[in-house]
């Protein structure tokens, strides 16, 4: 949601018809019909009575529109404080009650103002790091993006906001002074967000993503969902994202009757009604204890022989590649220990009790001697969702997101080659 689409929204529904109010905001009449009914679709409901519009009336707003319009009305009357240079700018946003509608004309300068409600998020990361660098790292934005929409919101505003040093950024007595109200607008707009009683939010009030266990606090699972969960944040993507470490055959059942959206797992065989996405492929090493490790050079299949190996869970893609590797090398450990949690495989093996199949980046390598296995039994990790899933839109931006990080880590790590 942006300031044009509410714009667009409240401007209608106060003059009455999209051709009364298109004149006066400076577009066609279809621009306008065509953004409120994208407002709408993004929403899943109706926001206007269509019935309304066939008998020429003036349009009505259904139950869910017209709490949209007293929220629209409660943002935009503060948005326009600032470009306004209004010494208002820096208190509280009105209460939701006493929002009333706004002039048109005023309207028509804040659609051309060039703000937008993320610059108040952007101005906001700024001033409590106050570093470009680390504020653009928490927005997955490059710094000279960030530094042009906070150069930008400054030219709005008409006032400096941060002065450069050697040591960062300062914030301005003018962004003092906006920032309390900043702060108290982007709690408003969130809780507004909460408060809507759209079918959209009724529906998926989270997304809810599930994944397999990761194996540790620094495996590349659990750097890969954190950085989902800060991207997700500071983004503002809606609907809000949960996500539930669970073993893989609960997993399906959850994704088959709804409890889940999507799932990140290791499973090699994937349900024909699902569909899925590739996102990395990591090696598998034997692991034995650092201070229990076979004698050097001695083949794998020879080492097993003699010790416990500890496994997972049956269902689990990782129990599928260590039961594969054992049939196909022909190999019988000298016993075998089976366990839900991988917390406890990694306490085994390090006090050798145990060696394990693994893989790569779920183990300490220096508490540890990993032994790689042949690129075949490589495991590889997908995102999987229902085919008839209700939302693939949603589906999608998860995609793109797990998508960007994961080239972000790429270029990080030719960077660190390089």
């Amino acid at each position: 949601m942006e300031l044009p689409a509410l714009i667009y929204f409240t401007s209608l529904v106060t003059e009455g018809s999209a051709a009364a109010a298109a004149p006066l905001l400076g577009v066609s009449a279809s621009t306008l019909s065509h953004s409120v009914s994208a407002l709408e679709q993004a929403m899943a409901t109706s926001l206007l009575s269509r019935s309304a519009f066939r008998r020429g009336s003036r349009a009505a707003t259904t139950a869910q529109g017209e709490s949209l319009y007293r929220s629209a009305l409660h943002l935009l009357a503060w948005y326009l404080t600032l470009i306004e240079h209004d010494g208002r700018a820096g208190m509280a946003p009105p209460e939701r009650d006493t929002a009333c509608p706004l002039p048109t004309h005023r309207l028509r300068a804040l659609l051309g103002s060039g703000l937008t409600l993320r610059m108040i998020g952007y101005f906001l990361s700024v001033y409590e790091t106050r570093r470009i660098a680390a504020a653009a790292q928490r927005l997955s934005l490059t710094q000279p993006t960030l530094s042009r929409q906070i150069g930008k919101l400054e030219a709005i505003l008409g006032r400096p906001l941060f002065v450069r040093s050697p040591h960062g950024v300062l914030p301005t007595a003018e962004a003092e002074a906006l920032r309390q109200g900043c702060q108290q607008v982007e709690q408003a707009h969130r809780q507004i967000m909460r408060d809507e009683n759209f079918s959209y939010f009724r529906a998926f009030k989270t997304l809810k993503l599930a994944s397999m266990m990761p194996t540790s606090s620094d495996s590349s699972l659990t750097v890969l969902l954190a950085n989902l969960v800060r991207l997700w944040r500071h983004r503002r993507y809606q609907p809000p994202l949960t996500i539930s470490t669970i073993a893989a055959p609960q997993m399906v059942d959850g994704l088959l009757d709804g409890r889940f959206d999507a799932g990140l797992s290791d499973l090699i065989d994937i349900p024909l009604d699902f569909d899925s996405s590739e996102l990395e492929k990591s090696a598998i090493f034997l692991v034995f204890g650092r201070a229990h490790s076979p004698p050097p050079n001695q083949p794998p299949r020879i080492a097993l022989t003699s010790y416990l190996l500890t496994v997972p869970a049956l269902g689990t893609g990782l129990r599928r590649v260590t039961d594969r590797y054992l049939d196909h090398e022909g190999i019988t450990p000298g016993g075998i220990f089976e366990t839900q949690s991988l917390s406890l495989i990694l306490r085994l093996v390090e006090d050798g009790t145990c060696c394990a199949i693994l893989p790569a980046g779920s183990f300490r390598a220096h508490a540890v001697h990993a032994i790689p296995l042949p690129d075949r039994y490589r495991m590889t990790t997908r995102l999987i969702w229902k085919k008839d899933h209700p939302n693939l839109a949603i589906i999608g931006r998860l995609r793109a997101g797990l998508a960007e990080i994961q080239a972000e880590a790429g270029n990080a790590g030719r960077k660190s080659v390089a």
